[in-house]
């Protein structure tokens, strides 16, 4: 049991730093124009000039990035021991590529960064500027997160 919370506790910590931290620089540098009030992802989602709506976000960022880090902690938990006897970047690329291929990219889920979302979504949704920067953002923060995670884990006792 120590070991899992200290594996989780982790996990979530990395999860929560880089996944806001990279969404806040893909705001700032790449996804801005989406939030506009005439933006694409305002026909869909909560954004900032809708008090309102917003509120909802800023209240429950933080216990919802809380929770999924600790589900993805609880899946990846059964494969620390294997994880920590490879090598740091054998480590990085698993990682990554769970989270960022089956976490994102090829997730169920439509969104523009997602294969199901090149697939169902308007093409409003799906031109090759909104589909990079996307998935720009979500390689980011999954190979940040890899790293991190891929680092933290030897001191970890099973």
């Amino acid at each position: 049991m120590k070991s899992f919370l200290q594996f989780s506790s982790r996990f979530i910590l990395a999860h929560v730093v880089t996944y806001i931290g990279v969404g806040v620089l893909a705001f700032l540098f790449l996804t801005r124009e989406f939030f506009n009030p005439d933006g694409i992802a305002a026909q869909i989602m909560r954004t900032p000039d809708q008090p309102d709506l917003w509120r909802h976000v800023t209240i429950w960022m933080l216990p919802f990035q809380i929770l999924r880090g600790f589900l993805i902690a609880s899946v990846l938990f059964p494969f620390l021991s294997c994880l920590q006897s490879w090598p740091y970047w054998k480590r990085v690329v698993t990682i990554g590529g769970l989270y960022i291929i089956l976490g994102q990219w090829a997730s169920t889920v439509a969104g523009s960064g997602t294969i199901e979302g090149w697939l169902i979504l308007k093409p409003e949704f799906t031109t090759l500027p909104v589909v990079i920067k996307a998935m720009v953002e979500g390689f980011i923060q999954g190979l940040v997160l890899s790293a991190w995670i891929s680092k933290s884990i030897d001191s970890i006792k099973l």
